[in-house]
Order: structure tokens, then sequence, then C-alpha cells
């Protein structure tokens, strides 16, 4: 990666802005030499694995550092796939930190304050990003350190981290159980028996109803009997 003038001055104006130079003229004296800022290897993991909306955590090692007063790193992704999340990233204490953005990268920049000592030793900085569709994303890394009168080295190791984004498998849901038929009824329901209707005895236009036969047997006996007085008065009457 080749350090473009716009960074340059974004470097330099930070470096600046944090007082590093005023520092170095207290400690030594404007004329002081003033080592190059040295890293001899830059390490780069991310979270390897993840589902669409999870966070992607990264981090950026520097091993071995001497004379460091400033540093940028920049982590390319896919915008697609990745975003960064707002005010999550860190850095060594003592200093000033913020992260700058652009469609597929985030800029870190560190600066020490004031009279601050340069860094030496391993540094570490870190981010977090936001995973948005499935797919393969891949994070790269790019290093510049700066000394105390903004010159810039950049670092030779350019890291990645790939990111794989997974959509959680879809669960079918359970087959429904089909509801059980109703058996028929093995047999017919019974029927209701009919009640013979009374049987009406007519003769002519007389119905022989209960009431109508006994009066005419009355009617006979009394028939016969008045019959039988004149037969007897008829008979009584000859004899004399």
């Amino acid at each position: 990666m080749h350090t473009t003038p716009t960074r340059r001055r974004r470097i330099r104006a930070a470096v600046l802005a944090g007082g590093l130079a005023v520092g170095l003229s207290l400690l030594g004296g404007a004329g002081a030499a003033v080592a190059a800022p040295a890293a001899t290897s830059v390490t780069l993991t991310a979270t390897p694995d993840v589902a669409p909306g999870a966070v992607v955590d990264v981090a950026v090692g520097l091993v071995a550092t001497s004379d460091v007063f400033a540093y940028e790193i920049e982590l390319q992704f896919d915008p697609a796939l990745l975003a960064y999340v707002p005010d999550s990233v860190t850095g060594p204490d003592g200093g000033f930190i913020s992260a700058t953005t652009a469609p597929g990268s985030m800029t870190l920049l560190q600066t020490r304050l004031g009279t601050s000592p340069a860094l030496s030793g391993d540094l570490a900085a870190t981010a977090q990003f936001t995973s948005l569709a499935p797919g393969d994303a891949v994070i790269t890394a790019s290093v510049t350190l700066v000394d105390g009168d903004g010159a810039t080295t950049v670092l030779a190791d350019e890291p990645t981290a790939p990111v794989t984004i997974t959509a959680p498998p879809v669960t079918e849901p359970e087959p429904t159980a089909e509801p059980t038929a109703t058996p028929a009824p093995t047999s017919a329901a019974p029927t209701a028996t009919s009640t013979p209707a009374a049987v009406a005895v007519s003769d002519g236009n007389l119905a022989l109803t209960g009431f109508g036969v006994g009066g005419l047997i009355l009617f006979a006996v009394v028939a016969v009997a008045i019959g039988l007085v004149v037969v007897l008065r008829r008979r009584a009457a000859s004899a004399r």
C-alpha cells in the first residue's frame, strides 16, 4: 500500500493537534533527532463465523514497536456485508483515538498527547463491525506509523481476516395431524312404530259407536216386551 499525500496531511495534522512536536522540543530541543518508528509485524484477527446481524470483533496487533508517537490503521471490507459500529474503537491508554469511515473502509488514528513519551512494545487496537447479509467477507489491514516530526513509515504487512456470514437454517414447521373421521353407526336408528287408528263400523249413515249400539239393543228389548204383552192380552180375551 502507498501512502497518499492526503493521508500524510491527515496524519501530520493529527500529530500536530496532539502537541507531539511541542513535547519533543521540550524534551530535547527543536533540533533533536527522532528515531524512525518501527514494528516487526502486524496481526489481524476477526470473528470467523457469524450470522447476519451479529457483531464481528476485529483486533489489530502491532508487534515489537519502537518510537511510535502515532499510528493509523485502515481496515478495508465489503460494505454490502459489513458495517462499522460507531464509537467502538479502542487503543492504548494515554492518547487520543478517533475513527473515520468511507464506503468500504474505516480508518483508526491514535496519537500521543503533549509531552507523553513514544510508544514501544506490542500495541493493540480493536473495532467492531455488524454483519449485514450472508456471504464471505474479508477484512484487510494496512498500518502507517508516525514519529514526532510527522514522518511516516508504512508497514509492509497487510494481513487479512476472513469472516463467513451464514444465515441460520430454516426450520420446517411440524406437519399438522389430520383429524380422525367419526365412525359411522353400525346399526340403523330404530324407527317409531305407528299406532293403528280406530276402525269405525257403519250401517248406512249410522255409525255404530258404543252409545248407538246400546240404544238399539234397549229399543229391541222394549219392542219384544211390548209385543209379548199384546200377545198375552189377546189370548186372555179369547179365553173369555
